[in-house]
C-alpha cells in the first residue's frame, strides 16, 4: 500500500543553472518614470505601474494547481516544460503551449540536460524520478525511489542526478545522488534526518541543500567533486538568522550561491569556499520566494509574491537593473529560469490558474536612454525634446530607429513619426500638441544582441496663454489713494479660486532698483481685481502684477505707468 504523505505548501524547486546551458530572461514594461527638465533614465529601468513593453508574453497554461501542489519549470532545446499536478505542460520559446506530457503522480522538481535532450520529473505521489525523451515527449525510464520516499527537488550536474526529498516535517528527510549511466543507480546518502525535503542546488563541484519550513534555517554545502561526495560544512542559520529557504541558486561553478528565504528579506550571497557571507541583494522588505542566476554569472534574478514580482539586478555590484510586475497573478515559488538572455518564470492566477510569464533580453546589458526637455509649454508652443541613446558601458550604439508616442491628457495614444539616432546616439524630437494638460512622450528603442530594448517618459504640461491687464488715472497727487484694476485672462477660463497677485511699485529715480512690494491682490472669480496704493513720493510711478500660472494656465505679467505730482 503506497504510502501517505503531505503535500508541501509551495515549490521547493531546485535550479541547476550551470548543467542548463541555457539562460532564459525576462522583458517587462520597459517604461521610465515621466522625465522632467534636466533629468536622464537608463532605458531599461522600468516604472513596474506602468504596461509591459513589446515582446513580454503571459500565456494561459491551461491547468490549475492548488496552493498546496508544486510548480515547477525548466528549458531547453526551444521548448519550456512546466509541472502542473498529474502533467508536464510543454510550450515553445514563445510560451505557446504545444502539448503536455501526462499520467504522471504529482510532478514537483523538474531538472533538464544541457543538451536540451533528457528531462527529469521528480514524481512525489510515486516514489520516482522519471526521464522523458523531450524529442518524442515519451517517458524513457522510471528510476524506482520507494526507499526514500517523496522526490521533490531536483539538480544535475554530469551524469549525476541530486534529489531532495521528504514526506513531510519530519526529520525524515534528506539528499541522496544517482548515477544516470547505470539501468538501476543506486542512491548516494548525503544527508538524513533534515526537517523537511531541502532546496538544493548543484554546480560545478558543490552541492547546496538549505532548509525549508524551519527557522532557523541551515545552509549544508558539499563537495561532489569526487565518488563520494563529502560535508564540506554547514552555513549557519543562528548565525546569519536565516529562515524558511526556498530557494537556493548557484554560479555555473559553484563557487557562490544566493538564497531566497523569508527571513531576512535580501537575497543573501554566500561564498561557498569560505562558507561565510559575500553580499546580497535588496530593493524591498517583500519576502523573497525564488531566485535564479543567469548562466554568464552576470545577473540575479529574485523574486516575490508582492510588488516588484521581479527584480532583477548585476550580480557583481548588487545594483538594480530591472523590476517587473505582472497583473495576471502571483509570482509561484521557485520557478525563475534562465534561458540565455530571456527569463520565464510561473504566475498563479484567480482560480490557481497557471500562467507562463516570459521577459525577453532580461538580461542583456540595459542601454542608457536620456531625454531632456521644458517641462512646461504655452499652446500652439513647440516642444523639443532632446535626447541621447549609448550602452551601458557608454559606447554608442550608431544609428538606431527610435519609435516615439504621444499621450494626450484624456488618455489616448498617438504614434508619431519614428526618429533615428546619428552616429553618436544623439536625436531630436519635435512637436506642437493640441489642447492643454499633461503631455507624455514615450521614445522606445527595440534593443540589440547587446543590449536589452527599453524607453524613457518625457513629461509635458501645455499650458494655456494668459494675460494681464491694468488700468487707473493717468495723473496722481502725493497722498492722494490711487484705485487700480484690471483683468486676469487664463485662456478662456475662470481663475482658480483664492488666485492672488503680486504687486511690485517702482518710482523712477528711487535708489532702490527693485521697488517696494505692495500687499497680494486677491482675484475675483470673473478675473476682475482691483486694489489701492497711496503714493507718498512724487514722479513717474510704475506698477507691476505678476500671476505665477497653474498647471491649466500661464504665468502673465501686466504695467501699469503713471504720473504722480506733489500735493
Amino acid at each position: 500500500m503506497q504510502q501517505q504523505r503531505p503535500r508541501p505548501v509551495a515549490s521547493l524547486l531546485i535550479r541547476r543553472l550551470a548543467a542548463l546551458g541555457l539562460t532564459v530572461i525576462v522583458t517587462s514594461g520597459l517604461l521610465a518614470a515621466p522625465s522632467r527638465a534636466g533629468q536622464t533614465f537608463p532605458a531599461a529601468f522600468p516604472d513596474p505601474s506602468r504596461a509591459a513593453s513589446a515582446g513580454e508574453t503571459t500565456t494561459d497554461l491551461g491547468v490549475s494547481v492548488s496552493l498546496s501542489s508544486v510548480a515547477d519549470l525548466a528549458v531547453g532545446a526551444g521548448r519550456v516544460f512546466v509541472s502542473a499536478g498529474d502533467r508536464i505542460v510543454v510550450a515553445d520559446s514563445a510560451g505557446e503551449v504545444t502539448g503536455a506530457i501526462t499520467g504522471l503522480s504529482q510532478v514537483h522538481g523538474l531538472a533538464m540536460t544541457p543538451d536540451g535532450t533528457r528531462l527529469y520529473a521528480a514524481l512525489y505521489g510515486s516514489d520516482e524520478v522519471a526521464e522523458i525523451n523531450t524529442a518524442a515527449l515519451s517517458i524513457a525510464r522510471r528510476i524506482d525511489l520507494s526507499s526514500f520516499p517523496c522526490p521533490s527537488t531536483l539538480a544535475l550536474t554530469g551524469d549525476r542526478l541530486w534529489i531532495g526529498r521528504g514526506c513531510g516535517q519530519n526529520h525524515q528527510a534528506g539528499v541522496i545522488g544517482l548515477d544516470l549511466t547505470t539501468a538501476t543507480p543506486a542512491p548516494i546518502v548525503l544527508a538524513s534526518r533534515l526537517y523537511s525535503a531541502p532546496a538544493i542546488a548543484a554546480a560545478g563541484d558543490t552541492l547546496v541543500a538549505g532548509e525549508t519550513y524551519s527557522s532557523p534555517a541551515s545552509l549544508w554545502v558539499y563537495d561532489i567533486g569526487q565518488a563520494t561526495p563529502a560535508l564540506r560544512g554547514t552555513i549557519s542559520g543562528f548565525t546569519y538568522r536565516t529562515a524558511g529557504i526556498r530557494e537556493v541558486a548557484l554560479t555555473s561553478d559553484g563557487s557562490a550561491a544566493v538564497l531566497a528565504a523569508g527571513e531576512p528579506t535580501r537575497f543573501l550571497r554566500y561564498d561557498t569556499t569560505a562558507l561565510s557571507p559575500a553580499g546580497g541583494y535588496s530593493g524591498s522588505t517583500a519576502k523573497p520566494v525564488s531566485v535564479a542566476i543567469s548562466a554568464d554569472n552576470a545577473t540575479v534574478a529574485g523574486g516575490r509574491r508582492s510588488s516588484p514580482g521581479l527584480t532583477f539586478y548585476d550580480a557583481a555590484t548588487g545594483t538594480e537593473l530591472l523590476r517587473a510586475d505582472n497583473p495576471a497573478g502571483t509570482l509561484v515559488a521557485g520557478s525563475i529560469t534562465f534561458s540565455g538572455n530571456d527569463a520565464y518564470a510561473l504566475l498563479r492566477a484567480p482560480g490557481d490558474r497557471l500562467h507562463l510569464w516570459r521577459l525577453p533580453h532580461a538580461a542583456l546589458p540595459p542601454a542608457l536612454l536620456t531625454l531632456d526637455t521644458s517641462p512646461r509649454v504655452l499652446t500652439g508652443m513647440e516642444v523639443l525634446i532632446t535626447g541621447h541613446l549609448t550602452r551601458a558601458d557608454g559606447s554608442p550604439v550608431g544609428a538606431q530607429p527610435l519609435t516615439v508616442t504621444r499621450r494626450m491628457p484624456d488618455g489616448t495614444d498617438e504614434p508619431l513619426d519614428g526618429v533615428s539616432t546619428a552616429a553618436d546616439g544623439s536625436f531630436t524630437i519635435s512637436d506642437t500638441p493640441p489642447g492643454v494638460g499633461e503631455v507624455l512622450y514615450t521614445v522606445a528603442w527595440a534593443g540589440d544582441d547587446s543590449s536589452r530594448a527599453g524607453s524613457a517618459v518625457a513629461a509635458v504640461i501645455v499650458r494655456h496663454r494668459s494675460s494681464l491687464t491694468m488700468m487707473g488715472p493717468d495723473l496722481g497727487t502725493t497722498g492722494t489713494p490711487l484705485h487700480i484694476s484690471g483683468v486676469l485672462e487664463t485662456g478662456g477660463n475662470p481663475p482658480p479660486p483664492g488666485a492672488t497677485l503680486t504687486v511690485q511699485r517702482s518710482v523712477q529715480g528711487d535708489d532702490d532698483s527693485t521697488g517696494t512690494t505692495l500687499p497680494p491682490v486677491t482675484v475675483n472669480d470673473d478675473g476682475t481685481f482691483t486694489f489701492t496704493d497711496t503714493p507718498v513720493t512724487s514722479g513717474r510711478h510704475l506698477y507691476q502684477a505678476r500671476w505665477a500660472g497653474n498647471d491649466i494656465s500661464g504665468p502673465a505679467r501686466g504695467l501699469y505707468r503713471v504720473t504722480v505730482d506733489g500735493g
